[in-house]
């Protein structure tokens, strides 16, 4: 599985181009070094304590000096990939609102985040960073002109993937839980509607079926994998509140959803992960 640290060259250029004034949500997906790379004056700190704490304090205080408007709308821990291919395991994912495009640019490029940046990559084993925005946009969706992936997860957790998805049975299953889901669509359904279309009338029947137990807080569409593989290319990523584990797994493992939604969903879909998180306390 290739590690990804750095920021794609071509994407980055794809930033610049897009409107500079439109409010953008950066999501992270993060795989922290047991022990963060030598060399930085914090040898031998684990990689989430520098990530958290030299980094994340270099960060907002560059922000806050630029006034960039960011805004940390969700920090929660990472426990299985349900969905994903093998080797992408996270520990951390962070959903991150900046006020605009051209306040995001302007503090990557500022000179004081780039000595900081050596804390987030010296404690970083892999991670994603996908630029989002709330309002769907004109071209959607996003991912048709993009080459698919020569692997893709639609539906069974891949056996080979996250071994923590064993451990999730044996969690709190009382425990709130926030999952991660990002979708990249089917250009057209066996049955002729556009992935899209195909997808929001899974939406609607699943939204009706779990009767109020699965909420969305944050909707997003992405529009650029910034950090990670080109190929990787979303439509759209959202979170899902249940209000347990264990409504969760009632959910996904009736009946109903195996033979009537589920299908909805694998027609629509080409590609997707799926991620279990919990806040960070």
């Amino acid at each position: 599985m290739s590690e990804y640290i750095e920021i794609n060259e071509d994407a980055w250029a794809s930033i610049k181009q897009r409107d500079p004034d439109e409010t953008i949500y950066m999501i992270n997906l993060l795989k922290f070094r047991d022990t963060v790379e030598e060399g930085l004056g914090v040898d031998g700190r684990k990689g989430r304590d520098v990530w958290m704490n030299k980094y994340g304090a270099g960060v907002n205080a560059v922000a806050e000096r630029l006034d960039t408007g960011l805004e940390v709308i969700f920090l929660n821990d990472a426990h299985a990939t349900m969905l994903g291919l093998p080797g992408e395991e996270w520990d951390l994912i962070a959903i991150v609102r900046y006020e605009t495009r051209a306040n995001f640019i302007q503090m990557i490029e500022d000179e004081e985040y780039q000595r900081v940046m050596k804390y987030r990559n010296g404690s970083l084993e892999n991670s994603r960073l996908i630029e989002s925005v709330t309002e769907k946009p004109n071209r959607y969706p996003n991912s048709v002109a993009v080459k698919t992936p020569n692997q893709c997860v639609v539906g069974d957790a891949h056996p080979q993937g996250d071994q923590r998805i064993k451990f999730f049975k044996e969690r709190s299953q009382n425990e709130h839980i926030f999952m991660l889901n990002l979708i990249r669509f089917v250009e057209t359904t066996e049955t002729g509607l556009s992935g899209d279309a195909g997808y929001e009338l899974y939406k609607e029947a699943f939204g009706t079926f779990s009767e109020g137990d699965a909420v969305e807080p944050w909707v997003g569409y992405p529009l650029a994998t910034v950090i990670g593989p080109q190929e990787e290319a979303w439509d759209t990523a959202f979170l899902v509140d249940y209000p347990s584990r264990e409504k969760f797994r009632e959910i996904v493992t009736s009946s109903e959803y195996r033979h009537r939604l589920r299908p909805l969903r694998e027609v629509s879909v080409r590609d997707s992960r799926l991620v279990e998180t919990t806040p960070v306390t």
